[in-house]
């Protein structure tokens, strides 16, 4: 459960999930507001005085993709997040596979592309990333977007030491 007081900061791991993320938190609202940053926690690691910006007390949501088998600078990021810096909330979200996979599953398309309707996975990235939030958003309820079908799927087995948390961020 959400406490409505708390600070979210949401670390996307691209464009595409920055997108989704900022889209869910237009009016009527899905996921708590907060700041939405772009840090790919599979391929970078967090540095301390990254984090020294994150207010005591923050809730700090990692949303990554899972198809890929590299998992050490995930736990990397996890160590320094719950060690040294107690004083905020992690919570991970690990789509299952990639943002395509997990729009797959959430709306009526068969292939990730034809909702935009692209000819290739780069068009359609290209074409999300164009998109402005509240149009995003709109292309998501065209497309019969059902909210309690995102994020719901655990991880591969080279990402079963994290736990899918997506329930901690959404709303009633």
């Amino acid at each position: 459960m959400h406490n409505p007081n708390q600070i979210c900061i949401y670390l996307a791991e691209g464009e595409c999930e920055e997108k989704i993320l900022k889209a869910l938190k237009l009016k009527p609202a899905q996921i708590p507001q907060g700041r939405v940053k772009r840090f790919n926690v599979i391929q970078r690691e967090l540095k301390p005085a990254y984090l020294m910006s994150f207010p005591a007390g923050s809730k700090v949501i990692l949303v990554f993709d899972t198809d890929g088998e590299e998992t050490e600078i995930l736990k990397k990021n996890l160590q320094l997040l719950n060690a040294q810096f107690g004083s905020v909330e992690v919570v991970t979200i690990p789509q299952y596979l990639n943002f395509e996979d997990e729009l797959e599953r959430c709306t009526d398309v068969v292939k990730a592309q034809d909702f935009t309707k692209s000819n290739s996975v780069k068009d359609f990235k290209n074409a999300v990333n164009r998109m402005k939030e509240n149009e995003f958003r709109n292309a998501l309820k065209r497309h019969k977007f059902d909210f309690s079908k995102l994020w719901i799927k655990n991880p591969p087995k080279a990402f079963r030491f994290v736990k899918q948390q997506s329930d901690q961020i959404k709303l009633p």
